[in-house]
């Protein structure tokens, strides 16, 4: 089911004691942001699910959904995708853009040198940096207001502000 009009929001990483629960990876910065949208959908289904949260057990929440009886049953969740649709979201600042709208984004530096294609984004803790792949090599770039100069999302690229020195071999 998953296209333009809806978003990964979250993802079913496995269960929790008998009763239906399930432990739910979300993909929004503060994980219990992800209750302040109001209606999901399973990436296997057009039809809404009702999804309370029960409770945070180290980076993942504990949720129950309507009609997830027993942990067969929320077995069968793990692996799906939890998706809104996209309507549901803010407007976003000039400055601002969501994660998901930059994979696949090519990466250049202000040279137009070639860094490589975005594969995804990561926070170690010490800010937003993407994963980049260029010639089957994998590596991390900052990502953060320092380094980031420009996003074309017509040209499907984002242009940093880094020497190309910095990711020699």
């Amino acid at each position: 089911m998953s296209n333009k009009n809806f978003l990964e929001i979250g993802l079913f990483v496995g269960v929790k004691g008998i009763k239906g629960e399930v432990k739910l990876k979300s993909y929004t910065e503060v994980p219990e942001n992800l209750f302040s949208y109001k209606v999901f959908y399973l990436d296997n289904s057009s039809k809404p699910i009702n999804i309370t949260f029960i409770r945070k057990v180290k980076q993942n929440l504990i949720c129950k959904i309507e009609n997830i009886t027993t942990r067969n049953d929320a077995e069968k969740l793990r692996g799906l995708k939890l998706l809104i649709k996209r309507d549901q979201l803010s407007t976003l600042a000039d400055d601002e853009f969501y994660q998901v709208d930059l994979l696949g984004f090519q990466v250049y530096n202000l040279n137009r040198d070639s860094l490589g294609e975005i594969i995804t984004f990561n926070d170690f803790g010490g800010g937003l940096l993407i994963e980049v792949k260029k010639n089957d090599k994998k590596f991390y770039l900052p990502m953060s207001s320092d380094f980031l100069e420009d996003i074309n999302y017509v040209e499907r690229e984002v242009v940093l502000n880094l020497d190309l020195n910095f990711i020699k071999d």
